[in-house]
């Protein structure tokens, strides 16, 4: 492929071919960076370290010296394939069948940022460089982990180089049947629940002798599923909590283990927070342990992140009448909290933020996998909403 072909399919290709699993980049952020130096962009790569994390790389790009200004907002990396020989094609080969462009990341979220990449690319042939703003792109090669040196850090740069967005669109696949049903204006918060519960081991025959830490862990875990953290509200659904892991890592039959270890998972919605998740979580603990005191229940947490709203505003309105124009639907446009998180928690403090992307129907599964045709959909979309972003309509 010509480096610098701006067509959204073969650009889409060319980022799935790179196999780039965090934390690795292997050329993902080359070929974006290829792409907007030929758009006129200005580019600097942002590479971030911090102990006990990996070193990443991300990249921010940005064209225009005034007037309002709009991001587009996105990562490079995607998750491992898992079974390669389950793949109807190879995983990182971009292979087109059926309508199709198969890889790991077409869907989350490569497919997006190219459409973006090429939609700019139209806007910019049809408008000049001399349109009557600002735009930017914030890509980072670390969403998919721990998002420590990602776009954190890249929001906190901008910051301190005075760097200011109006607003700002993440490439997540927020869709839901077809391109542009669905946008997401927050997230629900994530915490999770490293649980260990240290008993007294001991033989099965002499219970009396032990304080068995699995039955233990059990009473907790089934005191915090009994009933629902809450029935949810105008905008989010129900909290979720779910048991992932629980395991006492015992072989022998007849030992009463000293262990038993589990984790729990929370996805929240703005009725918590992380603190006060947190210390329920503890006086959960204290129920139960204040009758066992042979035993003792320590936790740490991790992948912790808030809940976000952005109120519905003028990039929502936007947003909403450019797909309406685009794909010739009068129905309403559902804003929506659900999901897992997004990077949209790290900007939502600098700007109004929303999601809009392709259709979330493969996203991490084995064939993950995108419609040509919901390319094209996302790259017009993209287009108008750039069109009417900067009044060229």
């Amino acid at each position: 492929m010509n480096k610098i072909d701006f067509d959204y399919v073969a650009l889409t290709q060319a980022l799935v071919k790179c196999p780039s699993v965090t934390p690795y980049d292997e050329g993902a952020l080359q070929i974006v960076e290829e792409h907007l130096n030929n758009l006129g962009f200005n580019c600097t790569r942002l590479p971030f370290s911090e102990d006990g994390f990996d070193d990443i790389d991300n990249l921010f790009g940005k064209i225009g010296e005034s007037g309002k200004h709009l991001a587009f907002a996105g990562h490079t990396d995607v998750v491992p394939p898992g079974n390669e020989e389950s793949w109807k094609y190879p995983p990182f080969s971009a292979t087109i069948a059926d309508g199709k462009l198969y890889g790991r990341g077409a869907e989350d979220m490569k497919g997006s940022v190219a459409c973006f990449i090429s939609a700019t690319s139209s806007f910019i042939k049809k408008y000049s460089h001399n349109f009557g703003g600002q735009l930017s792109l914030i890509i980072t090669g670390d969403e998919e982990k721990e998002a420590v040196n990602g776009t954190k850090k890249m929001m906190e740069w901008t910051k301190n180089n005075n760097i200011v967005f109006n607003h700002c669109i993440v490439g997540e696949p927020t869709s839901n049947k077809i391109v542009g049903d669905k946008i997401k204006i927050g997230r629900r918060g994530s915490i999770n629940f490293f649980v260990t519960v240290k008993g007294v081991q001991g033989h099965t025959a002499n219970s009396q002798r032990a304080e068995n830490p699995a039955h233990l862990l059990i009473i907790l875990l089934n005191n915090i599923i009994s009933k629902p953290l809450d029935d949810g509200n105008e905008f989010y659904l129900p909290s979720s909590l779910q048991i992932p892991t629980f395991d006492v890592g015992n072989s022998a039959a007849n030992v009463i283990p000293e262990f038993a270890r589990a984790t729990v998972n929370i996805r929240f919605n703005d009725i918590h927070s992380v603190e006060s998740l947190t210390k329920w979580f503890q006086d959960n603990i204290d129920k139960v342990f204040t009758n066992f005191p042979k035993a003792s229940c320590t936790f740490r947490t991790d992948q912790v992140g808030e809940s976000y709203l952005t109120n519905p505003g003028q990039l929502c309105s936007l947003v909403s009448a450019a797909i309406k124009e685009v794909s010739g639907r009068n129905g309403n446009l559902e804003m929506a909290t659900d999901g897992g998180t997004s990077d949209a928690r790290f900007i939502k403090n600098y700007c109004e933020v929303l999601e809009l992307g392709l259709v979330n129907r493969t996203l991490h599964q084995v064939n993950e996998n995108v419609n040509l045709s919901d390319l094209k959909e996302l790259h017009d979309i993209y287009l108008r909403i750039l069109e009417n972003y900067f009044e060229k309509n």
